[in-house]
C-alpha cells in the first residue's frame, strides 16, 4: 500500500507487516517489531522483560556522558567522554582505570582506585552532631561462604595494611605493613587480639615483625641483629 510516494507504503509477507520509507524499510512487525534508524519516543519507555543494548546509553544533549558495555561481562560509566569507573568480568570494581592490577600481593583486589594526582584515595566522611566518627573495618570469619559467622581460631589474621612502592618491574614489593591477628582463644563475645608492625630491610623484599603489641598490652620489640 502507497500513497502517491513507489518507495513508501506500507507492505506485508506471511506473518509479517512493514512499514517503509524512502525505499528502506524502516519498521517491521513479525514475532517483535524491528526498528531501522532512529527511534524518538515521547514520554516513557516501560518494558516488562530484558532491555538489550549493543554498546551504550547515552544521556539526551550530552552524549559524552554514557552507561557502556564495552566487552562481555563489563560495565562501565563515562563522564566528559573518559571512563569513571568500571565492573569487569571479575566483578572488580576499577576506579579511574579500565584494566586491574595486583598492589602489595599476588590478588587483585576487589576494589581499585587510581589516579594521576592527589585524589587517588579513599575518603570516608561521617556527618553527625556527636562524637561519632568515620570508621574503616576488617572482617575475617572460618566460613566457607559470604554472610557467614565460623568462629575464627588462635593466630588467624584479622587484617592488613600494605604499602608498596614500584620497582620498575610492579607493584608487589611491599616495603611496610600493620597486621591484626587473633591472640588467643576467641569465644563469644570474646576477640583478643594483637597488632604486629613490620618494615621492609635495604636490600630485601619483604617486610620484617619490628613491634607487636598482644592481647595483654605488652609491647614486644625483636631482636633482628
Amino acid at each position: 500500500i502507497n500513497f502517491g510516494d513507489s518507495d513508501s507504503g506500507i507492505f506485508g509477507g506471511t506473518n509479517t507487516v512493514s512499514l517503509a520509507a524512502g525505499g528502506t524499510t524502516r519498521l517491521t512487525a513479525d514475532t517483535g517489531v524491528s526498528v531501522t534508524g532512529t527511534l524518538a519516543v515521547t514520554g516513557a519507555i516501560t518494558s516488562t522483560s530484558d532491555l538489550t543494548i549493543a554498546d551504550k546509553i547515552i544521556h539526551a544533549g550530552d552524549t559524552n556522558t554514557a552507561v557502556r558495555f564495552p566487552a562481555a561481562d563489563t560495565v562501565s560509566v563515562e563522564t566528559g567522554g573518559s571512563e569513571a569507573l568500571r565492573v569487569d568480568s571479575s566483578q572488580r570494581l576499577l576506579v579511574g582505570t579500565s584494566s586491574s592490577r595486583s598492589v602489595a600481593g599476588s590478588t587483585a583486589r576487589l576494589l581499585q582506585v587510581e589516579s594521576t594526582s592527589g585524589t587517588s584515595g579513599i575518603a570516608l566522611t561521617r556527618n553527625s552532631a556527636d562524637n561519632g566518627n568515620a570508621k574503616l573495618s576488617f572482617g575475617k570469619s572460618r566460613s566457607a561462604s559470604n554472610g557467614g559467622v565460623t568462629i575464627v581460631q588462635d593466630d588467624d589474621q584479622l587484617g592488613e595494611i600494605n604499602f608498596a612502592g614500584a620497582d620498575g618491574t610492579d607493584l608487589l614489593s611491599r616495603a611496610a605493613s600493620i597486621d591484626a591477628f587473633v591472640d588467643g582463644t576467641p569465644g563469644a563475645n570474646d576477640m583478643p587480639g594483637r597488632l604486629v608492625f613490620s618494615t621492609t630491610a635495604d636490600g630485601a623484599n619483604s617486610p620484617t615483625t619490628r613491634l607487636t603489641i598482644d592481647s595483654a598490652g605488652l609491647v614486644k620489640i625483636p631482636d633482628n641483629g
